[in-house]
Order: C-alpha cells, then structure tokens, then sequence
C-alpha cells in the first residue's frame, strides 16, 4: 500500500508523531476536513421541514450519509439510526427493550467478558431498575469464545444477547455469525462493531444480528456519531425511552405519537456535520478500493508486528495478550511488561519519544480482572501506519524490557 501518510494534515503538522492509537481514534484525511468545511461554507442549515434550498441542501447530504453507510454494510437506508456515538447508541437500544417491555423481570441478558464497558454498563444500570439479569460469556485461554459455557448459560430466559465483533484490547476476531446460529428466534442479538467496522469488510446480512452498532471517530469521520442498523421487525416494535422534536407525529396536551421508521429514534436535531463526515470518509475509502485494501494492509502490518512481539514473549520480557496468529485478529496490541506495575510509566515513556499508545484497562475492567491483569498497555494500527512506525516503536520498547 503506498504511503497514505500523505493523506492526512496531521502528520505534516507532526512530522515527528508516531501514531499508534487508532483503536481509541484514528486520525482525519485531507478528503474529510476539506469535504467538511466545504459543505459547513456553502451547504449547511437545519434539516427536516425546510423548504429553503440550504435545508434541502442539508437533508440530501444527510441522507446520503445513510444511503452510503447502508452500501457499506449491506442493509437497507431505513434501517439505520444516527445517534450521538456508540455508546449512546447501545443506551439507546438497551432502553428501548426496557420501555417496550421486551426486557422484563427475571429475564437474563448475556454479554462477553470481553466486551467494552459500552456495552455491559447501560445493561446493568438497567437491570437494577427493571430486574433483569446480566451474565457473561468467557473465552478460553486462546481468546476464542468459550461454547461450553454459552450453551450452559443460554437458556429459556436469555432474552439477549449483546457482544463485540472484535476486542478492543486482544485484537481478537470473533464469529459472530457462529452465535447466531445457535440463537433462537426470540433471542435479540447485538453487535458492538466499533473496533470491526474499520479493519475489516462488514456485512450484516451475512452475521445476521437484529441490532449492529459502530462509532464514526474510529474509522476517520468526526466525533459524535453513532451509527445503529436495526432490522425493520425491530424497528417496528421498539419504543425509544427518549423523544421529542423530530421523533414525533403529533402532540396534543394529553398524549403525543410517536414517529414511525428510523425517526422515533432520532429526538432533536442530529449532528448533521458528523453526518456528512460519515460520507466523506465512505467516499475517501471507497476511492483506495473499500475496504478490501485496508485489511489487506493491515494484514501485513499485523503479521510484522506480531513476529516482533513473539520474539520478546518468547525471551520472557514482556506478555502479549491475543491471539498469535494473523487470521484470527487486527493490528490491536495489548501487551504487558512484567516488571513495571504502573502502565502509565511505559505510556509517558512511549509520550516522550513522541509515540502514541494507551495505557490502562482500556474500559475492559471484567476482561482484565478475567485474565488476572491489572491493566495493559496498548498500540494499534490503521492504514497510515507503516514499518518504519513500527520499528520506532520496538526500538524504545526494547530499551524498556532492558
């Protein structure tokens, strides 16, 4: 792949900058911030009931963003919801499920102890309020999911069950699909795919969830924005606990309905630039060849990366966490150094060196208590990154470990 560094203002600006945390958030192409300031000066005002030519100007781009979105995941415009990021967006789910009475006392909800605090914390504060039961799924010690204890917990009164497509801290690629096969009908199933959707080629129609959610700032496009795809049976029977202005059909002093599709989700005004920087980074993808060329490049990065790693694991100065082949994962290194407790000493060391990486428990508390961990440190890889980041990074990591 040739060097996207160019692509992107960040790097000319910092021509010194090692980025490794793209997992947290990746960085923005000249294609997105010129897209967005162009459409900012000539193109913006409020959507939805203006007839002036700036409005209407508005809502095509918006809905061009979902048109764009939904080509990308194979689904269908309608079924996509533009929240405030992903972890509003599952809020906004789990609520809805709650509200329409589809969660109810004694019921159970499964999720994976892998998964970010996203999408187990708006589940338990729940769960106090409407008795419900959260459980989760271990892995095994290869980082797969472990199927024995699904099927002991999967039973009549699992309701739910809500989990990541790939982890956030082992880099682990999970058969989602594989889950849903085993599921039955009546089961609602969520994905959180915000660390899939910017490696790899998503599509759902092949995973087969009712509910999938990502968020717009890992993949290029700007903060604030969730994206939410939620099949049409669903949409149909969930009541969102938030509305208001846009998510209504009428109101009166005694009762008020609600609107129908996608907008009963959607209450106030959404964040159309967001919107439009969704666009613009499909866009930008979609001129170097989707995503195919993104995770063929990836690929490649990982394979270096991991071949570096083993090298020290095998020389015992340091422990990786994930898994330890290609194929079964994305360019998220979570890595531990024995004899440094603190992660933030090995962070601040990497900062001084003008190296990005993260440090800490990577808001996967029950993942790291599961694996007896304190906490790790983390490097991650996008499509800028490049072997000479790289051996920059395991130069200083060696000096560490020494």
């Amino acid at each position: 792949m040739a060097d996207m560094k160019k692509d992107f203002p960040v790097f000319k600006t910092n021509p010194w900058l090692v980025f490794l945390d793209s997992a947290a958030s990746s960085q923005k192409p000249k294609y997105v911030i010129d897209g967005v300031s162009e459409f900012v000066a000539s193109s913006y005002a409020n959507i939805h009931r203006g007839s002036y030519a700036l409005s209407e100007k508005s809502e095509d781009a918006y809905h061009a963003s979902k048109t764009k979105v939904a080509e990308f995941l194979n689904v269908k415009a309608n079924e996509i919801i533009y929240s405030y990021n992903a972890t509003y967006a599952i809020n906004l789910i789990a609520q809805a499920l709650c509200k329409s009475k589809y969660l109810e006392k004694w019921d159970v909800v499964l999720v994976g102890i892998r998964d970010h605090h996203a999408n187990i914390v708006p589940r338990q504060s729940l769960s106090e309020e409407y008795g419900f039961v959260v459980k989760f799924i271990n892995i095994r010690s290869d980082y797969t999911i472990d199927r024995q204890d699904f099927n002991k917990k999967y039973d009549k009164k699992v309701k739910v069950v809500a989990c990541s497509h790939i982890s956030n801290v082992t880099g682990a690629i999970y058969d989602v699909s594989k889950i849903k096969e085993h599921l039955r009908l009546d089961t609602f199933f969520l994905v959180d795919g915000s660390q899939s959707v910017p490696h790899i080629p998503v599509d759902i129609s092949k995973i087969g969830c009712d509910c999938f959610v990502f968020t717009a700032h890992k993949m290029m496009w700007y903060t604030g924005l969730g994206i939410t795809y939620l099949a049409k049976e669903w949409i149909k029977k969930l009541q969102p606990l938030i509305s208001g202005g846009g998510a209504i059909h009428d109101v009166d002093i005694n009762d008020y309905t609600p609107a129908s599709g996608v907008d009963k989700f959607e209450a106030g005004t959404p964040n159309i630039i967001a919107a439009v920087s969704l666009l613009k980074a499909l866009e930008y993808i979609q001129k170097i060849w989707w995503m195919n060329r993104i995770w063929t490049h990836e690929q490649q990065m990982t394979a270096y990366v991991l071949a570096k790693f083993l090298v020290l694991e095998k020389a015992k100065k340091l422990e990786l966490i994930g898994p330890r082949d290609v194929a079964s994962r994305v360019g998220v290194f979570s890595f531990i150094l024995p004899k440094i407790r603190n992660t933030t000493t090995v962070g601040e060391k990497f900062a001084a060196k003008k190296i990005a990486v993260r440090c800490g428990g990577h808001c996967a508390y029950p993942l790291h208590k599961h694996l007896n961990k304190a906490g790790s440190c983390r490097m991650s890889l996008y499509l800028y990154n490049d072997k000479k980041d790289i051996d920059t990074f395991f130069a200083e990591l060696e000096k560490m470990v020494k």
